[in-house]
C-alpha cells in the first residue's frame, strides 16, 4: 500500500491544475492497481479544510467529495469507522470535518467526554462544552 499527502488529494479533488492532477492521477492509480492508496485521518480532515478555505466549497460538497473519494475500490482509509461516522456527523452537523473526527476517535478510545470550547461541536453527543 502506497500512502497519499494532502496535496495530492487535493489535486485529484479539485482538478484544477492540470499538469499536476495527471501525475497526481497516474500514482493514484498505479497505488490501487497494486496494493492500494492509504489516506490517514489528517489527510482527509486537511483536504476538508483546504476545499472550505481555499476552495470555498460548501459542506455538502466537501462531503460529498469525501465520501467519493473514501469509495474508490482500492482506497483505504485510516480507522475507517470512525472516519465514516465522522462524515456523518460533519454532513449533518455545524462543526469542522476535523472536530468530528476528533470526537468519534476520543469515542473509539473510551476517552468521552470530549471537553471544548467550540459551541457548535459541543451540541454533540459525546462532547461538552467547557463552560
Amino acid at each position: 500500500m502506497e500512502a497519499f499527502d494532502t496535496n495530492v488529494v487535493v489535486r485529484l479533488c479539485v482538478r484544477d491544475d492540470e499538469e499536476q492532477y495527471g501525475r497526481a492521477e497516474l500514482v493514484f492509480r498505479r497505488a490501487i492497481a497494486d496494493a492500494g492508496a492509504w489516506l490517514s485521518k489528517v489527510v482527509l480532515a486537511e483536504v476538508a479544510w483546504v476545499l472550505r478555505i481555499a476552495y470555498k466549497f460548501d459542506r455538502a460538497t466537501i462531503a460529498a467529495t469525501l465520501y467519493r473519494l473514501i469509495a474508490i475500490d482500492g482506497v483505504h482509509v485510516e480507522d475507517e469507522v470512525a472516519t465514516r461516522l465522522a462524515l456523518s456527523a460533519f454532513e449533518a452537523g455545524s462543526a469542522d470535518f476535523a472536530d468530528y473526527l476528533i470526537l468519534e476517535s476520543a469515542r473509539r478510545s473510551g476517552a468521552l467526554p470530549l471537553h471544548t470550547f467550540d459551541e457548535r461541536l459541543s451540541r454533540s453527543d459525546g462532547a461538552k462544552l467547557v463552560g
